[in-house]
């Protein structure tokens, strides 16, 4: 618990000596400057009463705080009676000193998938399955350069992923992060890249209508599927102006995330794309749909199951065939277009952003306030809720 003496802008601003100098952080943790102006990562330590010294890693390929966590792990195996030095010989004889990129990317992709929901993690991992395994996966760690890994990123920014372009980058600096602490190699060759070496990320419009007019047309449409496709797809897709769930929420929905008692969606953090839970106030209409979608379909714990396998639910996709079906063409809207429909018009009708973004489930950017408004918007929300049923009954009365 000591106060450490280092920061970012103090290691940045140590200028080159003709000699090596120290800099103590606290705790033993010291980084040398050099003559050269690298800067090298050191633990001091006692052990069986005499000083030894382990060189961590190179800054800032080792940053601040991964020298300090580093620093407590091997404090840590210290105070357990073994030396640093021979606990992180083990591990290099564990690694076998040269592993492939596959082998890297599992042993810390294993460490590490606890940190995201398992829908996030079963994602990433795949994308490297698609795109980065193919290329590089039986590369050694040590032979990689960054002309290597360019010419990967190049192939997936070709096909326009840029946000799965993103994610794998992130991914693979992590990776190969951590084989710069294992000494396995120098650097990380991704650190080398800037996003001027790719093409500028497109944002992702989703086609959707907002005029009332507009609406009205779109839910009388809607209306007429009822008639002519199956019965979950129908239901949902009518259900969907309601509660402007993103697609693949909606669809996935079971009987055990409806509270018919509180009148209230409950949706867990694994289900939903920011990984939290999500609070969805269902309106009185929408809550009485639900007892009668429930009347039909109560028997299955999918709200809306499959017609061809009934253990599992419609998938997103039928509902934007649905649409397709109707003669609405994917320029005019998309089953995304709900959340932008309502989004708009919300706003229109006087609600605060605050209460229409938490509604959505976007990632409140001000952490403090991402608790407060979980609880603070719920009344606000259930009120917003009511009157954009009532808005959308209307138009269909009207």
């Amino acid at each position: 618990n000591c106060e450490y003496m280092l920061s970012d802008n103090k290691i940045k601003n140590l200028k080159p000596r003709k000699t090596p100098y120290p800099s103590a952080d606290g705790n033993g943790l010291t980084i040398y400057t050099l003559p050269s102006g690298t800067k090298s990562w050191r633990l001091r330590y006692r052990f069986n009463g005499k000083a030894d010294t382990l060189t961590l890693g190179k800054y800032p390929y080792l940053s601040l705080k991964e020298a300090r966590k580093l620093k407590d792990e091997y404090l840590g195996v210290l105070e357990s009676g073994v030396d640093p030095k021979a606990f992180r010989r083990q591990q290099n004889t564990a690694l076998q000193q040269r592993v492939t990129f596959k082998q890297a990317f599992d042993r810390w992709y294993e460490k590490r998938k606890g940190d995201w929901s398992p829908r996030t993690a079963t994602k990433n991992l795949r994308a490297f399955e698609i795109h980065m395994f193919p290329y590089i996966g039986d590369s050694y760690v040590d032979e990689l350069k960054t002309k290597d890994l360019l010419e990967v990123f190049q192939i997936m920014d070709s096909k326009g992923i840029s946000d799965t372009l993103k994610k794998v980058k992130n991914w693979s600096s992590r990776v190969f992060r951590e084989c710069v602490l294992m000494e396995l190699i120098e650097y990380d060759p991704t650190s080398l890249l800037s996003k001027d070496d790719f093409s500028k990320a497109k944002t992702k419009n989703y086609a959707y209508v907002a005029e009332p007019s507009d609406i009205r047309e779109l839910l009388a449409v809607i209306k007429k599927y009822k008639n002519r496709g199956a019965y979950s797809v129908a239901e949902a897709l009518n259900m969907a102006p309601y509660i402007f769930l993103r697609p693949s929420e909606l669809t996935g929905l079971k009987w055990e995330d409806v509270d018919f008692g509180l009148s209230l969606i409950r949706i867990k953090g694994e289900k939903m794309k920011m990984g939290r839970e999500h609070l969805v106030p269902l309106s009185d209409y929408v809550c009485e749909k639900f007892k009668q979608i429930h009347a039909v379909n109560g028997r299955n714990c999918y709200v809306f199951p499959s017609p061809v396998n009934i253990s599992k639910p419609i998938c997103s996709e039928s509902l934007r065939r649905a649409l397709r079906n109707l003669g609405v063409s994917k320029e005019r809207f998309t089953t995304h277009g709900f959340r932008a429909m309502a989004s708009t018009r919300l706003n229109e009708m006087g609600f605060g952003s605050d209460v229409v973004e938490k509604q959505l489930s976007h990632l409140e950017p001000n952490k403090s306030k991402r608790a407060y408004n979980h609880a603070t918007y719920l009344d606000e929300r259930r009120k917003m809720m009511d009157c954009w049923s009532n808005f959308l009954n209307n138009l269909i009365d009207s």
